[in-house]
């Protein structure tokens, strides 16, 4: 049986993929005995946009299933060729191989967004959890750590 633990958000290391988006490794499966869920935290900022949508995965692939769950800010965000605007409390489920992509670049604030996956994502899936793990030799730091 695992054992619970307590992440604290704010003591968490970012991984800066680029000057304008930072991410957050929340909860994985190297930092807890969670098999079934990947945690993550992302910071976006104002004026910027992670585009051309990209998508994880092919269709049908549940365990690439990606859900947001946006916490602070507004911006627009392209699904599938469509594009909606998001807020603070809204949830947006983004199936594998559907294209997405956020657009803050006529924001007001930085835009926060937890995105939850179903498994951790096998590698090829997410470049920048891809990415972290290559230059960290693992996908969780504490910001207290190099």
């Amino acid at each position: 049986m695992g054992k619970g633990i307590l992440i604290r958000a704010s003591n968490v290391k970012p991984y800066v993929y680029s000057e304008n988006y930072s991410s957050y490794m929340l909860l994985d499966h190297t930092n807890s005995t969670a098999k079934n869920i990947h945690i993550n935290k992302g910071l976006l900022k104002v004026g910027a946009a992670l585009l051309p949508a990209s998508k994880h995965g092919e269709l049908g692939e549940e365990e690439n299933n990606e859900t947001y769950v946006m916490l602070k800010g507004k911006c627009r965000f392209e699904l599938d060729g469509e594009e909606l605007f998001l807020r603070p409390g809204d949830i947006v489920f983004i199936p594998a191989g559907v294209y997405h992509g956020l657009d803050n670049r006529e924001g007001t604030e930085d835009v926060e967004l937890l995105t939850v996956w179903s498994k951790v994502p096998r590698e090829g899936v997410n470049r920048i959890y891809d990415m972290r793990r290559k230059e960290w030799g693992k996908s969780y730091k504490t910001a207290d750590e190099d």
